[in-house]
Protein backbone atom coordinates (compact mmCIF):
# COMPACT_ATOMS: atom_id res chain seq x y z
CA UNK A 1 0.00 0.00 0.00
CA UNK A 2 2.81 2.20 0.74
CA UNK A 3 3.96 1.83 -2.40
CA UNK A 4 0.62 2.27 -4.18
CA UNK A 5 0.16 5.52 -2.17
CA UNK A 6 3.33 6.73 -0.80
CA UNK A 7 2.81 9.40 1.69
CA UNK A 8 6.41 11.34 1.51
CA UNK A 9 7.42 13.19 4.79
CA UNK A 10 6.94 16.36 2.83
CA UNK A 11 6.52 18.71 6.36
CA UNK A 12 9.61 17.20 7.66
CA UNK A 13 11.94 18.00 4.61
CA UNK A 14 10.36 21.71 5.23
CA UNK A 15 10.95 22.00 8.52
CA UNK A 16 14.90 21.12 8.20
CA UNK A 17 15.22 23.48 5.30
CA UNK A 18 14.07 26.21 8.11
CA UNK A 19 16.58 25.04 10.37
CA UNK A 20 19.18 24.88 8.33
CA UNK A 21 19.95 21.69 6.10
CA UNK A 22 22.33 22.54 3.90
CA UNK A 23 21.81 19.83 1.34
CA UNK A 24 18.78 17.60 0.96
CA UNK A 25 17.68 14.73 -1.48
CA UNK A 26 14.51 11.84 -1.49
CA UNK A 27 15.96 8.33 -1.22
CA UNK A 28 14.73 7.12 -4.24
CA UNK A 29 17.45 5.67 -5.78
CA UNK A 30 19.20 3.82 -2.55
CA UNK A 31 20.50 5.64 0.80
CA UNK A 32 23.95 4.98 -0.26
CA UNK A 33 23.47 5.88 -3.70
CA UNK A 34 21.58 9.03 -3.07
CA UNK A 35 24.00 10.13 -0.25
CA UNK A 36 26.66 9.39 -2.60
CA UNK A 37 25.20 11.93 -4.86
CA UNK A 38 25.46 14.89 -1.87
CA UNK A 39 28.60 13.64 -1.50
CA UNK A 40 30.26 13.90 -4.49
CA UNK A 41 28.72 17.16 -5.78
CA UNK A 42 30.05 18.80 -1.87
CA UNK A 43 33.68 17.04 -2.16
CA UNK A 44 33.09 15.43 1.19
CA UNK A 45 33.07 11.78 2.57
CA UNK A 46 29.41 10.98 4.48
CA UNK A 47 30.11 8.54 6.96
CA UNK A 48 27.03 5.96 7.56
CA UNK A 49 27.00 4.37 11.42
CA UNK A 50 25.08 1.01 10.21
CA UNK A 51 23.77 0.27 14.07
CA UNK A 52 21.90 4.04 13.33
CA UNK A 53 20.50 3.04 9.68
CA UNK A 54 16.38 1.98 10.25
CA UNK A 55 15.73 -0.88 8.78
CA UNK A 56 12.89 -3.12 8.26
CA UNK A 57 12.86 -6.07 10.86
CA UNK A 58 13.61 -8.67 7.97
CA UNK A 59 16.52 -10.38 7.21
CA UNK A 60 19.16 -8.74 5.57
CA UNK A 61 17.72 -5.57 6.66
CA UNK A 62 20.65 -3.69 6.78
CA UNK A 63 21.27 -4.38 3.13
CA UNK A 64 17.73 -3.47 2.19
CA UNK A 65 18.47 -0.10 3.83
CA UNK A 66 21.09 0.60 2.16
CA UNK A 67 20.15 -0.22 -1.50
CA UNK A 68 16.58 -0.44 -1.54
CA UNK A 69 15.11 2.22 -2.89
CA UNK A 70 11.13 3.76 -3.54
CA UNK A 71 11.30 4.77 0.25
CA UNK A 72 9.39 8.00 -0.02
CA UNK A 73 11.90 9.71 2.89
CA UNK A 74 14.66 11.98 2.48
CA UNK A 75 18.37 12.41 3.42
CA UNK A 76 19.80 15.80 4.69
CA UNK A 77 22.93 17.37 5.86
CA UNK A 78 22.85 19.69 8.47
CA UNK A 79 25.66 22.16 10.20
CA UNK A 80 27.08 19.95 13.17
CA UNK A 81 25.47 22.58 16.10
CA UNK A 82 22.19 22.72 14.17
CA UNK A 83 19.56 21.31 16.38
CA UNK A 84 17.78 18.80 14.27
CA UNK A 85 13.87 18.49 13.89
CA UNK A 86 12.20 15.93 16.07
CA UNK A 87 11.39 13.84 13.01
CA UNK A 88 15.35 13.10 11.34
CA UNK A 89 17.63 11.10 12.92
CA UNK A 90 21.40 10.74 12.91
CA UNK A 91 23.02 7.85 10.71
CA UNK A 92 26.58 9.72 10.07
CA UNK A 93 27.94 12.75 9.60
CA UNK A 94 29.98 14.46 6.43
CA UNK A 95 33.33 14.81 6.94
CA UNK A 96 36.50 16.22 4.89
CA UNK A 97 38.10 13.73 2.61
CA UNK A 98 37.58 11.97 -0.33
CA UNK A 99 34.15 12.07 -1.62
CA UNK A 100 31.65 8.95 -1.41
CA UNK A 101 29.82 7.36 1.22
CA UNK A 102 31.12 4.45 3.82
CA UNK A 103 29.28 2.88 6.70
CA UNK A 104 31.25 1.58 9.14
CA UNK A 105 34.53 3.12 8.22
CA UNK A 106 34.31 1.07 4.85
CA UNK A 107 33.13 1.77 1.03
CA UNK A 108 29.62 -0.03 0.68
CA UNK A 109 30.29 -0.86 -2.56
CA UNK A 110 27.43 -0.77 -5.25
CA UNK A 111 23.54 -0.66 -4.78
CA UNK A 112 21.06 1.40 -5.45
CA UNK A 113 19.89 2.16 -8.59
CA UNK A 114 21.31 3.78 -11.44
CA UNK A 115 19.58 5.55 -14.21
CA UNK A 116 22.34 5.86 -16.57
CA UNK A 117 23.57 2.19 -16.51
Amino acid sequence: GAHRRPRPPYAAALRALQLGATAMLDVSDGLVQDLGHIADASGVRIELAADAVPGPPVPDALRLALTGGEDHAFAATFPQEAELPAEWQVIGRAVAGPAGVTVDGRPYGVGGWDHFH
